[in-house]
This record gives structure tokens, sequence and C-alpha cells, in this order.
């Protein structure tokens, strides 16, 4: 997976804008056979104050902190690396966005191709990610805590 350039801006101690970040983010992680990099993760309602300090640290969980969000890029390799498909949920309202190749979404028993451009709204369903091509898909998730299911307690949290 390529790096991801992490531009982030703010304010001085005067409280005037600058640019407090302009590097190759560094919180890359590998899980269910994918290749992550977690750009940005905030809990609650996020503040743009003065002070900056990277809000991503090491072995972020699969879901958003509770009332929060996290952005990320996710790079699925291609069919036949030998990972099966993590069907899995979250209590999470989730947006896709293929950047490059494609995948399968699988949502329950249904299924749909995404390609480079398409975009899925994931809202709280059990669902998997499947690259049954032979080309590595590059998707760019927003993830936004959600209200709890009234079956929640199967969510991952």
């Amino acid at each position: 997976m390529r790096p991801v350039r992490r531009i982030v801006t703010g304010h001085d101690d005067s409280g005037r804008p600058v640019i407090a970040e302009d590097a190759d983010c560094p919180h890359i992680q590998t899980t269910a056979g994918a290749q992550v990099i977690n750009l940005w993760l905030h809990d609650g309602t996020p503040r743009n104050d003065t002070a900056y300090a990277d809000p991503v640290g090491p072995d972020v969980p699969l879901p958003p902190p509770d009332g929060g969000g996290l952005l990320r890029v996710v790079e699925f390799g291609p069919h036949g690396q030998g990972t099966a498909p993590h069907l899995h949920r979250t209590r999470s309202l989730d947006y896709a966005y293929v950047i490059a190749g494609e995948i399968v979404a699988v949502v329950g028993t249904d299924e749909t191709v995404l390609r480079a451009g398409d975009a899925l709204i994931q809202r709280g369903t059990t669902h998997a990610w499947d690259n049954r091509s032979d080309l590595p898909c590059t998707i760019l998730f927003v993830l936004l805590d959600a209200e709890p299911l009234v079956d929640a307690e199967t969510a991952v949290r």
C-alpha cells in the first residue's frame, strides 16, 4: 500500500491558521488481511482549538469510539492471497468510497460489485468486503458512531 500524505490544519498560539502537520501518515495496521491507514480519529464532538496533538494511536479498533468518528484508507489484497472475507457488524454509519480497483460488498445474503468512483453507505448491517479480482482495491472509509441497534449486542464495539 502506498503511503498517504496527511495534511492537518490548525491555529498558532495567536489564533492564526497554520499547517500543523504535513507528512506521510504513520498509522498503518494490518488487520483481517487488509492494510489500513488510520488518518484521523475523534471521540465526541471534535475540537478545533489551538493545541494540536495527533489523535491516532496504535491499534485503532475497527469501529469508531463512542460518539466519535474515524477516517481511514484500506487496501484489500487481490483474490488468492489466502484471506477469507471478514464478516462483521458494527453499530456505526460507514461511508465507503472506492478509490481504485473493485470489490464485492457482501451484505447479509446480498452482494454487489463496487468499482472506482462508487460509494456505499453501510448502516449497521452485517457485511464483508471480498476482493475477487487480481488487483488490490483501495477504499476510503468514514466511520461515524451511531445509535445502537435493537440487537446491538451482536455488533462489534
